[in-house]
């Protein structure tokens, strides 16, 4: 692919050298003058104003800032605004669109973010440390709320807290765009601290169902990105996270885990849990519907309809792990990105919201048992998982109401975008070479429809082996 924008560096920083003017007035103005009346427009001029930048203003902007410094100023914009929806809330004036649309804006400053975490690590000539974990100890790249500005994350955590996560496995991409609009986390945990004093986690995976585990095992996971968010009632949140442990490692103890809900069912009485109702189900509970978390559920058949439906979902409506972003009963405490795994993250977000586009405008559908990973997942897999004197090995990796339908998705959804992250990363470091910046949205985007388009073209057709349009579409 021919990159874009192949200028020398010094050419592009001299190109972007208005952007100071343009982008920080518009933060600023925002965060001084933020209304119920204006919320929609201002958040989505944010949006706007930061997805617009070309890789020149970026470079621009890297260059003219001290990256420390930009990057606190973005996180005090999203501080902000958030404290002010949050005030719009105890006013009772928040509405939905508002609350949306500062989810766009989140979702482009957070972007903003990433590139100056990834700009630092990567031309770090000061020997500052990049923990690959938030949970190291002195991690200096942890942005805090001034009000929590001396918490520590694993000692000053309370019981109720929500870790807010995003894994690194293609899944979690796609559950990160699932809903209406696409963001940036794939999973939620509850915190619980028992009366000794242990922290723990209760949790709902795809392997595995509900279950909990001791804090140090959650941070194994080794999630890309890390938040901390805090109820404002803690009495009733130590209630749901104490509710919720106990329920869920009962279940473990005795019957098993409680199953995962593939259908993302937020009205079947918590008989089986998707991660996000793990949190929802036990604040309705101890509060007898009194507190129905979130404020505001993400709607999940206005896009890629049939790939939702493939994967088993059922409900119009639930709780994806981003709708935390948007709850205002809740004060973000920390926030983390591990700066190393930035351009491998982006790569795969837009890899599966290229493929979700391509589901809307194209009909494009995964074909069962296509690619091997698919074919032992089918026939390998699932079949010996129900084999009495061998489930044992596979009970961490399937639980045992995953569908051999499903799992078959899973394998082609792996199998397909592994094909299609060997193209992007290839052009992503090429940009990086050539212009000291990784490939933006849109230009990732184009790479991905200049291989559909190579790919549907060519004879053997590696990825439309897996991945097509039904017949009549593409």
């Amino acid at each position: 692919m021919r990159m874009p924008y192949s200028l020398p560096l010094w050419g592009l920083l001299l190109a972007g050298s208005a952007l100071a003017a343009d982008v920080r007035p518009v933060l600023k103005e925002t965060m001084d003058n933020l209304s119920v009346d204006n919320c929609v427009a201002s958040m989505g001029k944010v949006e706007k104003t930061l997805a617009n930048l070309s890789p020149q203003e970026h470079l621009a902007e890297l260059a003219q800032s001290k990256p420390e410094l930009l990057g606190k100023e973005l996180w005090d914009f999203k501080i902000k605004v958030h404290e002010q929806l949050r005030s719009f809330y105890q006013a009772k004036t928040l509405q939905r669109d508002c609350a949306n649309a500062y989810r766009g804006a989140l979702r482009a400053v957070r972007f903003l973010e990433d590139l100056v975490q990834e700009h630092q690590f990567r031309n770090n000539v000061e020997g500052v440390a990049f923990p690959s974990a938030a949970w190291e100890e002195g991690n200096p790249h942890v942005r805090r709320h001034p009000k929590y500005e001396d918490f520590n994350l694993k000692k000053s955590l309370q019981s109720g807290d929500v870790v807010l996560t995003r894994g690194n496995a293609y899944t979690s991409a796609a559950i990160s765009s699932l809903g209406e609009f696409d963001t940036q986390f794939s999973h939620l945990s509850l915190v619980h601290i028992d009366a000794a004093g242990k922290v723990w986690t209760v949790e709902a995976h795809i392997e595995v169902g509900s279950f909990v585990r001791p804090l140090e095992d959650h941070i194994k996971d080794n999630n890309f990105r890390t938040m901390i968010y805090r109820f404002d009632d803690p009495a009733m949140a130590k209630k749901a996270a104490e509710y919720a442990f106990n329920r869920v490692k009962t279940a473990s103890d005795t019957k098993g885990n409680i199953l995962y809900d593939f259908a993302f069912s937020m009205n079947d009485g918590g008989d089986k849990l998707f991660c996000s109702e793990t949190i929802s189900h036990a604040y309705e509970v101890v509060s007898n519907k009194a507190v129905m978390i979130p404020m505001f559920q993400s709607r999940l058949q206005l896009r890629k309809s049939s790939f939702v439906n493939d994967i088993g979902i059922t409900a119009e409506e639930s709780f994806v792990p981003a709708d935390m972003e948007i709850d205002p009963r809740f004060t973000i405490v920390a926030e983390w990105r591990d700066a190393a795994r930035v351009n491998d993250i982006h790569e795969k977000d837009a890899i599966l919201q290229g493929m979700f586009a391509w589901v809307d405008a194209h009909g494009y559908k995964m074909q069962q048992g296509s690619s091997r990973k698919s074919f032992i997942y089918r026939n390998v897999a699932w079949p010996l998982r129900r084999v009495p004197f061998l489930k044992k090995y596979f009970k961490d990796k399937m639980p045992i109401n995953m569908s051999r339908k499903l799992i078959g998705y899973f394998g082609v959804l792996e199998s397909t975008a592994e094909l299609l992250h060997k193209e992007i990363g290839a052009a992503n470091q090429k940009a990086i070479q050539e212009r000291g910046l990784p490939l933006l949205r849109e230009e990732k985007y184009q790479v991905l429809e200049e291989f559909r388009l190579k790919d549907l073209g060519s004879r053997k057709k590696p990825m439309h082996k897996m991945f097509k349009p039904q017949k009549g579409k593409g």
